[in-house]
Order: C-alpha cells, then structure tokens, then sequence
C-alpha cells in the first residue's frame, strides 16, 4: 500500500499557459498550436449576445438552475451553479470534519493539494484495487474519484462507485466524483442515479460546462449534493458568483440537444483517429485515450525531451508529473506523462508534419 503524505504541498501548475511557454521558447504567442489543455477545439456556437445582457447582474431566477437540474437529471435543491468546478475544489475539503483521504496518484494535481491545504492527510491510490482497500479498512473517510480521469482516462463504473460509497456513508464520510469530463460518456455518469431518489449523503459530484461545451472561458461549473450539503457550501459563494453572461450563455448550451449529440460523436470520431496518428507518429509511449485528449506515458527524461522538441516547433502539449510528486520537492518514482489536447482539423497537417521532423526515435528508444 502506498504510504500517506504528510510533506508541505506545493502549487501545482496549470495547462493553457501560453505566455510562459512563448518566453521560455522565445516564440511568440501567435506562432503556437497549444494542445495543452483537455478543453474541446469546437465550441458551442455562441450567438450575438444583446447589448442588455453585458449591463446586467445575475439573476438567480433566470431559470439556469431548472435547465441544468434537467440536464443533469437532479432535484433543483441539489445543483449549485458555480463559477467552475475549481471553486468547488477549493472550497469542499474545507467544509469536511478534517481526516484522512484518498486521492488518486494521476490526477488534476488541484484535488490533492487543496485536501492537503485544508489539514487532511492524503492516502494515494493508483487503481481502484488500492483505493477499495483504503475504504473498507477504514483508513480513509473521504475519496476522491475523477471519472473519467484526467489525465490517465481510466474510468470506474457506477457500480464500483456506489461500493464505495456505501462504505464511506457507514462511517458518515464523503465521496467526491469529479465528472469534468463525463458529457461525451454520460451514461456512465452517477448523475443517472438520481432521476428517481434524492441524492445519497456523503456523495458529491462536480460537473463543468468547460470541457465538452469549450467553454472554460465563461466559468461555469455545477455542485450536486444534498440539498443540506448544497446549502453550506452556498454560504461560501460571493454574491453574483456566476456573472450573468456565463449564465446566459450556459443556459442556452445546455439545452441544445441536437448540438450536444453531434458534438459527442465528434469528440469520439476526433479522439479515436488522433490517438491513432499519435501512436503511428510516437509508437514507443504508452498511449490513452478520452473523448477530449490523448495521454503519453513514459519516463521523465522522454517525457521532458519531447516536450521540449515540440516546444521548440512551437507546438505546447502538458507535460505532467503525478499529482503525488506534484506536491513535493523531492518527487517519487511516479514517471511522466505528455498530454495533448485535440486540434483543429485545420493544425492536424501542420502538427503532423513538425513531429515527423523531430528527431524523436533517441528519446524513445527502450
């Protein structure tokens, strides 16, 4: 069993930093195709947004909350809209009687150190082998699952999750699914639960408009909880915490059913022939795929030199250490992983042709 941490965390690093990636290669921003982000290339086709939307303040009654209780399939008490998931990250573990987790070795590095920052100790688990024996021996009273996970892709079924949470509510603990990443897959989502049945104490559920919608530019996400959950971590909102143009524009995305369908089997069309060229491209990484990006694995130093030839072609990908060697100076033996993003079909010509050039086959040699 992986041991626990108890060393100081450190902030993890984010993808989409362009401008950093352009001073450290001394390429300017214009010249980038950044595929370091798992957020979708086709966005949902924003309209014209009328002038009195961008004067007004937020609404809660502007009927958000009923259009995404019905796409999420909950109760309207259960759903809080939030301005992305990140808040709920940041303010969840705080809300929780402090103790031990456990949080996944791969994984948005954000989950663990914001458990950490808020006095719990952090017991890591690989797979879900590791993490069911962390929770039926009692050592932990909360878990978190990103389903699927970024960026390792592995997905745990519903079944699986809900073992789990019957275990944690014995011990009246928390089980925290982040579904970020779950629109393109939803059948799999524990949001399908709830239909009929009020949402079980101790389970919590993210979910980003961000993602699938290639929206992260308006920051918005959503909380599913109990209701009596849902109202505390109410309490912590600022007001007007969703503005009003993510609000409107939310609103509209989510209940465009036909847009949603093709951009789902798009997601899957795309996702499946990148992972393909990539493996054609790069066949020494260990490669898997989501919906929405493909991950590399390898040792650190392939990782880093491919990182560095695609910088220097300008091409930015995430380069990514283990969420556990993310919050420590002296790291593990975790390995690296590269990932990258889907791209336009229109960059797809230009990337390919910028790999082929590298000089790849040393760093990639066993």
């Amino acid at each position: 069993m992986i041991e626990p941490t108890d060393v100081a965390p450190h902030s993890p690093p984010h993808g989409g930093a362009l401008h950093r990636a352009s001073s450290e290669f001394a390429i300017k921003p214009e010249h980038w195709i950044d595929l370091s982000t798992g957020i979708s290339p086709n966005s949902w086709p924003v309209p014209e947004l009328p002038e009195k939307v961008w004067r007004s303040l937020p609404d809660a009654e502007d009927n958000l909350l009923t259009t995404a209780a019905n796409y999420y399939g909950c109760r309207e008490s259960e759903l809080l809209p939030i301005s992305g998931s990140q808040f709920a990250i940041e303010q969840i573990p705080q809300l929780i009687n402090t103790g031990s987790v456990a949080v996944p070795i791969w994984g948005y590095a954000e989950h663990s150190y914001r458990w950490q920052l808020a006095g719990h100790k952090l017991h890591w688990y690989s797979d879900y082998q590791q993490l069911e024996k962390l929770v039926s021996s009692g050592q932990v009273n909360s878990a978190v699952v990103i389903n699927p996970n970024n960026p390792s892709t592995e997905l745990f079924t519903q079944d699986q999750l809900l073992k789990l949470l019957a275990v944690l509510q014995g011990g009246q603990g928390q089980l925290l699914v982040d579904e970020a990443f779950m629109d393109s897959c939803a059948n799999h989502s524990l949001c399908n639960l709830l239909a009929d049945q009020c949402c079980p104490e101790g389970l919590i559920i993210l979910r980003s408009v961000g993602k699938f919608f290639g929206l992260a530019g308006i920051r918005l996400g959503f909380v599913i909880a109990s209701e009596d959950f849902i109202q505390r971590l109410e309490q912590q909102l600022s007001p007007w915490a969703v503005n009003h143009v993510a609000r409107w524009v939310g609103q509209r995305a989510l209940i465009d059913i036909s847009w949603q369908q093709q951009q789902r089997q798009r997601l899957v069309d795309s996702s499946k022939a990148w992972q393909q060229q990539l493996q054609t491209l790069l066949p020494s990484f260990k490669w898997h795929r989501s919906d929405c990006f493909i991950t590399a694995f390898a040792n650190r130093e392939q990782c880093e030199s491919l990182y560095r030839q695609l910088g220097q072609s300008a091409i930015l990908v995430r380069l990514l250490c283990s969420a556990r060697d993310g919050l420590h100076s002296a790291g593990h033996s975790d390995g690296a992983a590269l990932r990258f993003g889907l791209p336009l079909e229109s960059q797809q010509p230009t990337i390919i042709e910028k790999v082929r050039a590298l000089e790849w086959q040393p760093l990639c040699a066993d």
